[in-house]
């Protein structure tokens, strides 16, 4: 269920207006949740997503980054049937290089997924797509989110440091 009442318009509303809160994507295959007290965005896709619908909830995730600019992300793979090629790719292409441009800092996403399907995910990125000048989005693959949430502190920590080197 989608539990930010966020609305706005920016560069993907040309897939679809942010506004229509019937789209069946936000109620039964996307939940999204910003933890303010963690600072960490936790994203969670489940079941079968076609591309219009990774699509219209990308557009969601992109204005909960808009407005809290998380650096750290839990996203849970988990239970999301894999999706195509194509659709990755986009992912990767457009939705993580506007991710890095709207947060300014380096972005650390912890992903839980099965491990033959992180595989699959990232076998064909070249890697400019998680670099903006000197920002980075960094990726790591978990099997649970407590080791995830872990990873995340432990990366913050550690950029925060070198922040003041």
């Amino acid at each position: 269920m989608f539990t930010d009442n966020l609305m706005g318009a920016h560069a993907f509303g040309k897939h679809f207006s942010v506004g229509d809160r019937n789209r069946n994507v936000l109620h039964e295959r996307l939940s999204l949740k910003y933890d303010k007290e963690e600072e960490t965005l936790y994203i969670k896709w489940e079941g079968t997503v076609s591309s219009v619908e990774l699509r219209q909830g990308y557009a969601h995730i992109m204005d909960m980054v808009f407005t809290y600019r998380p650096q750290k992300w839990i996203l849970d793979l988990q239970n999301r049937v894999s999706i195509e090629k194509d659709d990755q790719q986009w992912v990767f292409k457009y939705i993580f290089p506007e991710v890095l441009r709207a947060v300014r800092k380096s972005v650390f996403i912890a992903v839980i997924m099965p491990v033959f399907a992180y595989n699959s995910l990232v076998s064909e990125i070249d890697g400019d797509e998680l670099m903006d000048g000197d920002n980075f989005m960094i990726i790591n693959h978990f099997l649970f989110k407590e080791e995830s949430r872990r990873w995340l502190q432990e990366m913050t920590l550690t950029d925060l440091k070198n922040a003041g080197a």
